[in-house]
């Protein structure tokens, strides 16, 4: 029976996050799922956390092996579904913790939409610092607007239960948006492995030089 890993990208993008992952995936047999989160029928200003995991449980296949990878929100997504779906192995990427998981977060409030749609180009190349050029100038274009509740939900900490399935915790170690030190705290709650990618950025796992390096080892890791 074929397996599906059902890729869950981060606040502001896209399955197209996942371009350089897909394809090792599926050479690996996986059905791969890599869809768009999108605004609820009453908008983006108006869309919740809840509003994502109700999109991500229309992704689940209705039988088969099952492997969840979700980056920065995607993580916490993946960690809520995992609760749902009981997957058979979970992998966060530069992950969100769970509330009182790593270091102690400072309160913040947004905007009803936070605007990262048609961004300078300089904030996409200092974020993707360790992509090539060609990858950040394909990125630039496609970040979108994100919801200022799903990012206020997130940050006030959102609660799980620990991971029911094995679990890979893979980190960039210059991740300025979510330290590394939170994703190894992250790790040790959940039990889970450790993939540490030194003078790597937030999104680099994904996007950067060595994407299908990270993906590579990944799929190893859920034996495939």
């Amino acid at each position: 029976m074929t397996a599906t890993a059902i890729l869950i990208h981060g606040a502001g993008g896209g399955g197209w996050e996942y371009a350089k992952w897909q394809p090792i995936f599926a050479a690996a047999g996986y059905h791969v799922v890599a869809e768009d989160l999108v605004p609820a029928t009453n908008g983006l200003d108006h869309t919740t956390f809840a509003d994502y995991v109700t999109q991500v449980q229309q992704w689940l296949p209705d039988e088969g092996p099952l492997v969840l990878v979700g980056a920065s929100m995607g993580g916490i997504l993946a960690l809520t579904i995992a609760e749902l779906a009981r997957p058979a192995a979970l992998v966060l990427v530069n992950s969100v913790p769970p509330a009182g998981v790593g270091p102690s977060r400072t309160a913040k409030r947004y905007p009803p939409i936070v605007r990262w749609a048609n961004g300078p180009l300089e904030e996409t190349r200092a974020s993707l610092f360790d992509s090539d050029e060609a990858t950040i100038q394909w990125a630039w274009p496609r970040w979108r607007d994100e919801s200022g509740a799903v990012l206020q939900e997130i940050a006030a900490g959102l609660p799980v239960a620990l991971p029911p399935c094995p679990t890979l915790v893979v980190l960039g170690e210059r991740d300025t948006d979510i330290t590394y030190q939170s994703g190894l705290a992250l790790a040790g709650w959940a039990g889970a492995d450790v993939h540490l990618y030194h003078g790597m950025s937030h999104v680099g796992p994904l996007l950067s030089r060595r994407a299908a390096e990270v993906a590579r080892a990944v799929v190893a890791w859920c034996g495939g």
